[in-house]
Formats: structure tokens, C-alpha cells, sequence
């Protein structure tokens, strides 16, 4: 559910899955409507409390969690994120943000959590050959259970987890550093030059050196 609202805390967009949630029939409806309008007093209340400390701050409120009406009015526990928005100027304007349910959240999260730590040291020893049982035995799950859950949160094997990972470095290396790319190649991880250049094209859908050219160009511009 998404929805913004200018800096009285009036509606000025939201989707329809919000304003159905609101008790409206479509997003027309609800625009102009305050949360005052919508919400128990101490509801609105805490509403339009962090969305003035969003607004003055400039800070967003990521994954605040706290009371709204689900598809049966029982207010339950939701999950909500809040941007500042600015205009042209830069000036405060109003806030947006999305809502989401927490326990649906919890759900998605769920297999990134099972498998973090391995994917955290996948990141931390690029230049390392994969070793699934050794990263299986840091999630405590078994061979098979790992690699399922592990695709299951990143779309993706661990191999091509750390073939990503690397093109990722490089990208840095490539954008930072004058090393050559047979250099960036051993840095990273990668057999040798002819295999970092394979894989970069696959990833990227350019060379390395093409990469690196495009970069400086648009850094002079």
C-alpha cells in the first residue's frame, strides 16, 4: 500500500489498495482527507507525530511498526516506511510512504535471515573458491537446505551469488583504481583475466575496459 501527504498531513496520492484500507472506494475519495478523519484519535495521533519528524528532519523512517486497520477493520501490527518529499527548491513538502504487513514481512524476510551469514562471507572472501558445505554448516542448515533456501531469498545459486558479487567489486575497482584488469581479475577472485572479461560481458553486457571508458566519460561531463 503507498499513499503521500502534503505538510498538513492532507492526502494528496495514494494507491487503491491504501484508500480501500481507509474505508474509500478509490483513491479520488480519500485525497484531502486528514488521518484525523480516518483514524482513532491516538492513532492519527502517532501518525502525524512521525510524519512531521520526517518532514522537519529530511530523514526517512524506515520499518516503523505499528497499528493499522486490516482488511476487516481489526486494527493489527503493520509494517510502514516514510520518505520526506521535497520541492523543486528543496524544500519540505510533505511525506510519502508504504505499508506493508508485518508478519507477511516477516515472511518474505525469513529466508535472507536463514541464509545471511553466508551470503555476508561469500561478500568478505571473494578470492575464495565456493565451498557449499562450508557455507551450509555457517547457516546450520544441511547441504540441500541451504542452497534451496539460499535461491529461494536471492533468486540465484551461491555460485552465481559469487560471481555477482565479484562483478560488484570489480565495478568499484574498475571506477577507483588504474589497475589493469588482469589485476582487478586476481583481486576479485576470478580465474584469470579471460574469465573476468567472460563474466563482466555477461553481467554488464560490455567489456571491462568499455565499462571503465564509460565511466570517465560521464565523471567529465
Amino acid at each position: 500500500m503507498f499513499f503521500a501527504k502534503d505538510l498538513e498531513g492532507r492526502f494528496t496520492m495514494a494507491n487503491e489498495p491504501f484508500a480501500q484500507r481507509c474505508g474509500f472506494a478509490d483513491e479520488a475519495s480519500l485525497l484531502g482527507k486528514t488521518d484525523k478523519d480516518i483514524f482513532p484519535a491516538e492513532l492519527a495521533a502517532a501518525f502525524r507525530k512521525k510524519d512531521l519528524q520526517v518532514s522537519q528532519s529530511g530523514q526517512p523512517a524506515p520499518r516503523i511498526i505499528e497499528l493499522f486497520p486490516n482488511e476487516k477493520g481489526e486494527h493489527v501490527w503493520y509494517e510502514t516506511s516514510k520518505l520526506p518529499l521535497l520541492d523543486l527548491d528543496g524544500n519540505p513538502c510533505g511525506v510519502c510512504g508504504t505499508v506493508r504487513s508485518y508478519e507477511g514481512t516477516r515472511a518474505l524476510l525469513e529466508p535472507f535471515f536463514q541464509v545471511e551469514a553466508a551470503a555476508e562471507f561469500i561478500k568478505a572472501n571473494l578470492s575464495e573458491p565456493l565451498n557449499v558445505e562450508k557455507l551450509s554448516k555457517l547457516t546450520g542448515l544441511s547441504v540441500r537446505q541451504f542452497e534451496r533456501k539460499f535461491h529461494k531469498a536471492y533468486q540465484m545459486s551461491p555460485r552465481a551469488y559469487l560471481v555477482r558479487m565479484r562483478v560488484a567489486a570489480a565495478t568499484d575497482l574498475l571506477r577507483t583504481s588504474d589497475l589493469r584488469p588482469s589485476e582487478i581479475a586476481h583481486q576479485t577472485g576470478f580465474y584469470d583475466a579471460s574469465d573476468f572479461s567472460r563474466q563482466f560481458r555477461r553481467a554488464m553486457k560490455g567489456s571491462p575496459t568499455q565499462y571503465r571508458r564509460s565511466y570517465l566519460g560521464k565523471a567529465a561531463d
